[in-house]
């Protein structure tokens, strides 16, 4: 019986007769199948792999040419606890923005009132996540927090709003832009606010202006208005309409 002859066909590269089956030129050492679509010389696969390293270093050194870093801070989330508040803030940007001051602005507390961050450092928003605490001072006694107190629980009882007070942060983008946003508080916040501050100053040995626990930080109005909005009224003023004639002499401090 005589041997087939090994059938053979034509390079797709080369053109030179090879083995049928053979999926690799034993000519041109071209491939034969899809991958012969793809076929570059050795000489350009160096270029093209040099040329990658090139631009993987050249293309972040552009980038920062170009491009100038900026902060970009979202909206916080802002909770308060007793007398701390967390602001949480993210800083969706490249570049580091700052907190610039916080305060409170309101009919009830006095604009003397401290909003104070624990720690400097914080005052830097970094790119991320950042979590900022606060202590709230409110400069009331022990006495006059819980005297508040009691008068927000009767706010609440009857429904009714307590006077506006809000703390406002500010905060400042890279490129000089300002962020302003604001808590307010409503009775049950200025509830736990006071007690939690009247509990604070029973563990304070020296009242002092740094502490707050000296008084008094409510405005002069606050009582009168919290008077007029239980319904009760001025018995300072009714003694003053009833004996018109009374002199007084003036407080000396």
């Amino acid at each position: 019986m005589e041997k087939t002859k090994d059938q053979t066909k034509n390079c797709k590269q080369c053109c030179l007769p090879i083995p049928e089956k053979a999926k690799i030129c034993t000519h041109c050492q071209s491939h034969q199948d899809w991958r012969g679509f793809f076929s570059i010389s050795n000489t350009v696969l160096a270029l093209l792999t040099a040329l990658v390293s090139v631009l993987a270093i050249a293309i972040p050194s552009l980038y920062s040419l170009l491009h100038t870093p900026k902060s970009d801070m979202a909206d916080p989330m802002i909770t308060l606890d007793g007398t701390t508040v967390r602001v949480l803030i993210n800083n969706r940007g490249d570049a580091s923005g700052v907190f610039v001051r916080a305060d409170v602005r309101s009919d009830y507390l006095a604009g003397a009132t401290k909003v104070r961050l624990r720690d400097d450092q914080q005052a830097v928003i970094t790119p991320g996540a950042n979590l900022l605490m606060f202590d709230i001072i409110p400069l009331l006694t022990q006495d006059e927090s819980y005297q508040n107190s009691v008068d927000m629980i009767e706010l609440i009882i009857q429904k009714k709003d307590a006077p506006n007070t809000d703390i406002v942060f500010q905060f400042g983008d890279s490129d000089g832009a300002l962020m302003v946003t604001r808590l307010s508080l409503d009775a049950d916040k200025l509830f736990e606010l006071m007690r939690a501050n009247s509990d604070r100053c029973s563990a304070i040995k020296v009242p002092d202006f740094y502490n707050g626990c000296i008084g008094a930080g409510a405005a002069p109005d606050s009582a009168a208005l919290l008077e007029m909005m239980n319904g009760k009224p001025d018995e300072k003023n009714n003694q003053n309409k009833q004996v018109p004639d009374q002199q007084t002499t003036p407080h000396q401090p």
